[in-house]
C-alpha cells in the first residue's frame, strides 16, 4: 500500500534555538490517496481551534466542566496558526502527542519522544549542556494536554477510514550543528535541503517498495528542485511534472516503486499530513527551548526566557552577558551565524 508523507519545519529564521524539520507517515489505502485527511478523520480532528478554546472559563463553570481545548477532537492545522505562546503550550502539545500515541511512539518523556522520532543520537553527539537532561515529563500542561482517551478513539478510527498506520520522524539540527553546516557550505538554505533530503531517504526505506507520495511546504522561495533530487538520488529517473509558482511536482522512479513529491506554497493548508509535521516541529523545538533556557536560569534566575528570534534574541543575549565566560561556552555554539 502507498505511504504519503508530510514534511515541514520550524526554526529556520531564529537567532536562537535548533532547526526541527518533522515528517508524518500515513499507510493508506489507494482510494484514499487523493483524500482530504481531515474529511476522513473528522470525528476525531478538526482544521480550527474553537473560539471558546481561547477564553477564559466562567467562574461558575468549575473545574469539572473544563476540557481539553478543542473539545474532544484535536486541532490540526498551520502550526502557527494553531499555536499561541501566550495561550500555552496545549494547543500543539495535546494533537502531537495523540498521534504520536497512536503511532506507537512512547512519550512520557522528552528523551522518550526524541527517541520515537529518531533524533535522540544527534542530540547526544551536540555535547551542549541544555541537550544533556532530556527526562522532561511530558505532557508539559497535564490538565489541558491529555490525550489519552482521543488518542485511542483515533487509533480505532484510522484503518476504519482506510489509514493501515502512521508514524512520525524528525531532524533536528543542534546550534552548533547548524553553523558548522552553514560554514561548510555557505547557504543557510542548503541546511534546511539537507534535512528535508534525509527525511526523503528515511520515508523510502519505510516504503519499501510501496509508492511514495510527499508533500512539503515550499522551502523558502525555491521552486526548482530538479538538481537536488538528482543529485541526492541518483539511482532513479527523475520526471518533472509541473513547476509553476504555486508548486514543483516530480516522479522519481525505480524498477520497484514510484516516489511522487509535491513542493507546495502553504501546504500545510492543504494537506493535513503537513499541518501535523509542521505541529510536531514546533512543539519539539517549543520543548527544546524550554530546557535552553531552563540552562540559563540556573545561572540568571530571574531571566525572562525567550522563543529565539531575532530582536528578543538581541534582549536575552544583552541579558546573559555576564555569564557566558563562567559558563563556558563560547557564543557560536549556540548563537545563529545566519
Amino acid at each position: 500500500m502507498p505511504l504519503v508523507v508530510g514534511i515541514d519545519e520550524a526554526g529556520y529564521g531564529p537567532t536562537l534555538g535548533p532547526l526541527v524539520v518533522g515528517a508524518t507517515l500515513w499507510r493508506v489505502q489507494p482510494r484514499c490517496l487523493k483524500a482530504d485527511f481531515w474529511k476522513l478523520l473528522q470525528e476525531c480532528v478538526a482544521r480550527r481551534l474553537r473560539r471558546s478554546a481561547n477564553r477564559k472559563a466562567p467562574a461558575s463553570a468549575g473545574r469539572r466542566h473544563r476540557g481539553p481545548p478543542g473539545g474532544s477532537r484535536l486541532t490540526v492545522g498551520d502550526s502557527k496558526t494553531v499555536f499561541n505562546r501566550k495561550s500555552g503550550l496545549h494547543t500543539l502539545e495535546r494533537p502531537v502527542l495523540a498521534f504520536a500515541s497512536a503511532a506507537g511512539v512512547k512519550c512520557d518523556s522528552l528523551a522518550d519522544l526524541l527517541d520515537g522520532l529518531g533524533v535522540q543520537p544527534t542530540l547526544a553527539e551536540a555535547e551542549i549542556p541544555w541537550y544533556g537532561d532530556l527526562r522532561r515529563r511530558l505532557p508539559v500542561d497535564r490538565v489541558r494536554s491529555k490525550f489519552q482517551s482521543v488518542a485511542e478513539r483515533l487509533k480505532s478510527r484510522l484503518p476504519v477510514v482506510g489509514i493501515t498506520g502512521c508514524d512520525l520522524m524528525a531532524q533536528v539540527v543542534s546550534e552548533d550543528r547548524f553553523n558548522h553546516r552553514v560554514a561548510t557550505t555557505r547557504n543557510k538554505a542548503a541546511v534546511l535541503v539537507e534535512q528535508v533530503l534525509c527525511l526523503l531517504q528515511r520515508a523510502g526505506e519505510r516504503a519499501g517498495d510501496s509508492d511514495l507520495h510527499v508533500f512539503v511546504d515550499r522551502l523558502g522561495g525555491r521552486s526548482n528542485y530538479r538538481s537536488l533530487l538528482l543529485a541526492a538520488f541518483p539511482e532513479r529517473y527523475l520526471r518533472v511534472l509541473e513547476v509553476s509558482a504555486q508548486r514543483s511536482r516530480y516522479r522519481l522512479a525505480s524498477a520497484h516503486n514510484d516516489w511522487y513529491l509535491e513542493f507546495a506554497v502553504e501546504a500545510d493548508q492543504q494537506h493535513l499530513p503537513v499541518a501535523l509535521a509542521s505541529m510536531l516541529a514546533k512543539y519539539v523545538r517549543e520543548l527544546l527551548m524550554e530546557r535552553f533556557n531552563e540552562y540559563w536560569r540556573r545561572w540568571l534566575p530571574d531571566l525572562r526566557p525567550t522563543a529565539g528570534y531575532y530582536t528578543d534574541a538581541r534582549r536575552f543575549l544583552a541579558d546573559i552577558r555576564s555569564v557566558v565566560a563562567q559558563a563556558g561556552i563560547p557564543a557560536e555554539r549556540f548563537v545563529r551565524s545566519r
